[in-house]
């Protein structure tokens, strides 16, 4: 059974019990609907999951719908990250939650850094589960220092 605690021994209690079914049950802050987030989740937002947990840019517009370059040679998410381009024009674009970004993998978020550097991610901070990633060591077999870095840098 999880207690309420205040103050010190609420810090000395999560430290101590980090991963405990306590602390992982603990509420979430909150966070914002991702634009364009198909109905996977049902609220939109990127807090369910294990991995699924970064809103991030992926087309220049919803109207267009045309993929967005994450870096100078042009390449887009699924060239980079080597994902299968999914239906994401009918959920990014025309779906339910019409926007220009979408839930990815940390693991995706972390060699996105490594390859287009910090400065050239495109990361909606209020739609990310921040403190999820910041909890995080590795996903998918990837370390997740590099993003946790940038994430803590670019969304404070």
């Amino acid at each position: 059974m999880c207690r309420s605690y205040t103050g010190t021994a609420l810090l000395v209690l999560l430290l101590s019990h980090l991963g405990t079914s306590c602390f992982r049950n603990a509420p979430q802050a909150s966070v914002y609907v991702c634009p364009g987030e198909g109905p996977r989740y049902g609220d939109y937002k990127c807090n369910h999951d294990q991995t699924h947990r970064v809103c991030a840019r992926l087309v220049d517009n919803p109207t267009s719908c045309t993929a967005l370059s994450w870096n100078a040679d042009g390449r887009s998410f699924w060239q980079i990250t080597g994902q299968q381009g999914w239906n994401w024009k009918d959920s990014v674009c025309g779906g339910p939650n019409p926007g220009d970004s979408w839930c990815i993998c940390m693991w995706a978020t972390a060699n996105l850094i490594r390859e287009v550097g910090c400065d050239n991610v495109h990361i909606n901070c209020a739609a990310t589960d921040v403190l999820w990633v910041m909890r995080s060591y590795s996903d998918g077999g990837w370390d997740l220092r590099e993003a946790k870095a940038c994430l803590q840098r670019k969304c404070n």
